[in-house]
């Protein structure tokens, strides 16, 4: 993580610079960035939100990952099912074995050169990097 760090999160999140030069930064690459992508950053969220299952299909070099989250208002609970496509690298990182990864705390884009990262960081200090270049997303509103 570039801007959302565990130091910064484990601080409390007292530095608001940090919130506000990583939305600057995400201000000055948003147009290279996918329509879906912008438009699930505009009208949905990932906070809180836990991981269900993730399928990969190096044929087609996709990744998707499901989660059970909230709705952007964090009112009522929503299904949502992510998938990065031309993925060209997809690592996790978990700080301690055999534990679950918790709730999405963070996350960030960085533009590349033709491609994105996106960089996730969970409450257990685990973290997720997926380099690709075009996403896609689906969503249900869960049954409370």
């Amino acid at each position: 993580m570039k801007y959302f760090t565990s130091e910064w999160w484990a601080s409390g999140c007292e530095n608001e610079s940090v919130i506000d030069k990583y939305r600057e930064y995400y201000l000055s690459i948003s147009s290279k960035l996918p329509d879906q992508l912008r438009s699930f950053e505009e009208n949905h969220t990932l906070h809180d939100a836990n991981v269900t299952s993730i399928s990969t299909d190096l044929v087609k070099n996709e990744v998707a990952i499901n989660f059970k989250g909230w709705d952007r208002e964090l009112n009522y609970p929503v299904n949502y099912e992510i998938y990065f496509v031309g993925v060209k690298s997809f690592n996790q990182t978990s700080l301690q074995e055999d534990s679950e990864i918790g709730d999405l705390g963070y996350w960030e884009y960085e533009a590349l050169d033709g491609d994105i990262e996106m960089r996730m960081l969970f409450v257990s200090g685990a973290q997720f990097n997926v380099v690709f270049n075009d996403f896609r997303f689906s969503y249900v509103q869960a049954k409370a």
